[in-house]
């Protein structure tokens, strides 16, 4: 159930969708499968069987009954009815509770190569265990007082030799009185039977293969404290958080697998293997978080069931065996399934560096192969290596790291070309605002202040002042956009400005600057731009595009609105623009304000309007002096705008006549 790149999104999706739904269904039957008459299944021996250098641990459920009856060892008894248990009872007791003693059977199925071969047993217990073979008795153990208070203690191993047909029973009958049980720890009851060959010492591992198999447990461990620390300095990316899970999952089962030898109490090895029986399908679905954390923005329809399957299966393992033993090997499957199935699709993030985290899933995928190969008999093993999975996690860690290399790489490269153009930019601003006048002009009868507060590194507001007679020439424009185009528009108006003409008539003046700017060819960049001549008398201004000027009347305490509209400067059009005049009096202030004072946005996403900013300008114009004015517009901007950043630049010029 693939989809190919080319097949339609909806399709995809639906896809997607029931190959979850399908699995989860099989991974619940799974879980619900019913417990046949011999369940646990029984223990299939071969001659590879003894191949792990801790033999053959006997550690799954055996089948129970409290109570004693010599008759309970016998191969033919039926023990259907009895209650699966496991022999090392850690942290649970048989249905009923512990009654001091009782009888475990476990079937053996031989295959051929075994048959009437001797086996080493080794049990290990804190009571009195009697083992029994087809009926027959092997050994007889009594734990002293001293050996009770010990949780499992070692015992010597016994040599028995294996019946030559196709089926054998194992049983154990074991004693541990209830006033003993009650002062154990709950891991202090049980037993652990281990079979092997003849002569085998348990944990003879050499230095060297200690070294190496510690080593592979540390590095999955040096690559979860890694990912927990990017992730501890970046919460976004959640792909360091699930792929520290995986690795740390991947480090337990590297240390279950080489418990023989890096773990020296048999205690400690039964709670280990027990307590991982559900990591495996806990360690896929954090492998699978991690690929769609990578690769998928958002997550597909099908991550739902897969995650949920992965859920239900952790848990089932330690419930029934069967998903403990082969339920992982399902889930794990439909996960490559789905990482083939969207990548087909095509529709992904490219990220830099993902072929080197592609290459370690896959390498990861074939070792997981090779790894249920050697489980179910298929190969004996590779390159005489038994434990697959384990070149599977180092490859997989090998490869996020060369993704996570490569990722940091750009991310420096990336930091290293933002902060050249930031020195730019920066450049680039202080040119711009050296554009703008460094003292304010003073004029007979008029008080004049101003200030810009650009929104990005440069600014594309700009303002400027030319006597004019006993007047004053105010040019008032907004370059469109904002950073170093902008500031370079900016710049070119100002050497217009300073060149031409004073005495001009104000079209004109706008004529001669669009021709100039339309001569330089910038492509998506305009500047909308006011000229204003202001006497004491009367105000004469002319715009291109610009917002209206304001002229508050102190008389009336009357907001009126002055010029508006037209075309920006600098496009391919040769529009005409038109003077508009008013007549001033003692106390009027005049405001030119850039469009982003009306257009600003406050924290509820309120804009102010022109209507906000005509009564802001009432109630600031009542100040002693134009720069009070200034003022009182720069708090009722703030006050507008709250916590939220600006999103254009800002600017006001405030021309007031003197009384």
């Amino acid at each position: 159930m693939v989809a190919g790149g080319s097949a339609p999104w909806r399709r995809s999706r639906r896809t997607g969708g029931l190959t979850g739904a399908c699995l989860a269904l099989a991974l619940t039957f799974l879980c619900a499968w019913p417990v046949a008459a011999q369940e646990p299944r029984p223990v299939s021996l071969s001659a590879a069987s003894f191949d792990g250098p801790e033999g053959i641990e006997l550690r799954f459920a055996w089948r129970f009954r409290a109570g004693d009856d010599p008759a309970w060892a016998e191969p033919g008894l039926d023990d259907a009815a009895w209650e699966p248990v496991r022999p090392a009872m850690a942290g649970e007791r048989p249905p009923g509770g512990w009654s001091g003693v009782g009888w475990f059977r476990r079937h053996l199925q031989l295959a051929p190569d075994v048959r009437g071969r001797e086996v080493s047993l080794r049990i290990a217990s804190p009571g009195e265990a009697t083992v029994f073979l087809n009926g027959e008795r092997l050994s007889r153990e009594g734990a002293s007082a001293a050996a009770l208070e010990t949780a499992f203690p070692r015992h010597e191993a016994w040599i028995a030799r294996l019946p030559v047909g196709e089926t054998a029973v194992l049983a154990v009958r074991y004693v541990l009185p209830v006033s003993t049980a009650r002062r154990s720890p709950p891991e202090g009851v049980g037993f652990l039977l281990t079979l092997d060959r003849p002569g085998v010492r348990p944990a003879s591992t050499s230095p060297w293969r200690i070294g190496l198999e510690g080593a592979a447990v540390s590095v999955p461990l040096f690559v979860t404290l890694l990912h927990l620390a990017l992730f501890a300095f970046d919460r976004r990316a959640r792909e360091n958080l699930y792929y520290a899970g995986q690795m740390a999952i991947s480090a337990v089962l590297i240390l279950r697998e080489f418990r023989a030898s890096l773990v020296p109490g048999l205690l400690e090895r039964e709670l280990l293997d027990r307590w991982g029986s559900g990591l495996p399908a806990l360690a896929s679905l954090f492998g699978l978080l991690t690929y769609y954390t990578v690769r998928m923005r958002p997550f597909p329809r099908s991550a739902r069931p897969l995650l949920a399957a992965g859920v239900v299966l952790f848990g089932a393992a330690y419930v029934w065996d069967p998903a403990a033993e082969h339920g992982w090997i399902v889930y794990f499957a439909a996960v490559v399934l789905e990482v083939v199935r969207l990548e087909r699709r095509g529709r992904v993030v490219p990220r830099e560096g993902m072929g080197f985290y592609l290459a370690g899933m896959a390498v990861f995928g074939v070792a997981i192969a090779l790894q249920v190969m050697v489980i179910w008999g298929w190969i004996e093993s590779v390159a005489g290596l038994r434990t697959v999975f384990v070149l599977g996690a180092l490859g997989s860690a090998i490869g996020m790291s060369l993704f996570l290399a490569r990722t940091l790489g750009q991310t420096r490269l990336l930091e290293a070309e933002n902060e050249r153009k930031g020195r730019e930019l920066e450049r680039a601003r202080e040119l711009q605002l050296s554009m703008l006048p460094t003292e304010l002009p003073s004029a007979t009868g008029l008080d004049v202040a101003a200030v810009t507060a650009p929104a990005a590194e440069v600014g594309g507001d700009y303002y400027d002042f030319r006597r004019d007679g006993e007047g004053l020439l105010v040019a008032f424009g907004d370059a469109t956009g904002h950073g170093l185009a902008s500031g370079l528009v900016v710049t070119a108006v100002k050497a217009l400005f300073v060149s031409v003409p004073v005495d001009g008539p104000l079209p004109r003046l706008l004529t001669a600057c669009d021709r100039a700017l339309g001569a330089m060819r910038l492509r998506n960049v305009h500047m909308c731009l006011a000229l204003a001549r202001i006497t004491r008398d009367e105000a004469v201004l002319v715009s291109a595009a610009m917002p209206p000027a304001l002229v508050h009347r102190a008389a009336s305490d009357v907001v009126d609105e002055l010029g508006a509209g037209g075309l920006p400067l600098g496009s391919r059009l040769r529009p005409s623009w038109e003077e508009r005049r008013t007549r001033l009096g003692p106390g009027d202030t005049l405001l030119l304000a850039s469009d982003g004072f009306p257009e600003l946005v406050g924290e509820d996403e309120r804009v102010l309007g022109f209507l906000g900013a005509a009564e802001a300008f009432r109630l600031a114009a009542r100040a002693a002096d134009a720069r009070g004015v200034v003022a009182g517009l720069q708090s009722s901007a703030a006050a507008w705008r709250g916590a939220r950043a600006p999103d254009d630049d800002m600017t006001f010029v405030v021309v007031r006549v003197r009384r």
